[in-house]
């Protein structure tokens, strides 16, 4: 299933800086849920869909809930910068970590001996 958006919840809310870093490094629009307690409007949810007040949770959802759709936008120069780091890590990774060049494991048995002395 392709992911469109990404709704994010909870304290990290307050640092926008790091929800701009989030919608440049996923290349996606960042939305905010609109309560300050995700959690507990959760659990209010289901409990008001419990008691019959709305016939499920995503009908109370969308009674009780609400989102700043959009809250973050990604910025295409920086989300394409990402893109490229990215695609160097994944190379480096490939490198390292797999195939016939086994220099992390070499690396982990070198300071495994300096520990243990073995």
């Amino acid at each position: 299933m392709p992911v469109r958006e990404l709704v994010v919840a909870g304290g990290l809310l307050k640092n926008k800086f790091l929800m701009q870093l989030y919608a440049d490094v996923c290349d996606m629009p960042l939305s905010t849920i609109v309560s300050e307690q995700g959690p507990a409007l959760g659990a209010a949810i289901h409990a008001a869909v419990a008691a019959g007040a709305y016939p499920d949770v995503r009908a109370g959802a969308a009674a009780m809930g609400g989102a700043n759709r959009g809250a973050y936008t990604p910025d295409p120069e920086r989300a394409r910068a990402y893109d490229a780091l990215y695609a160097e890590y994944r190379r480096l990774h490939d490198y390292f970590g797999r195939g016939e060049n086994d220099v992390l494991h070499r690396l982990r048995a070198i300071r495994r001996a300096a520990v243990t002395g073995k």
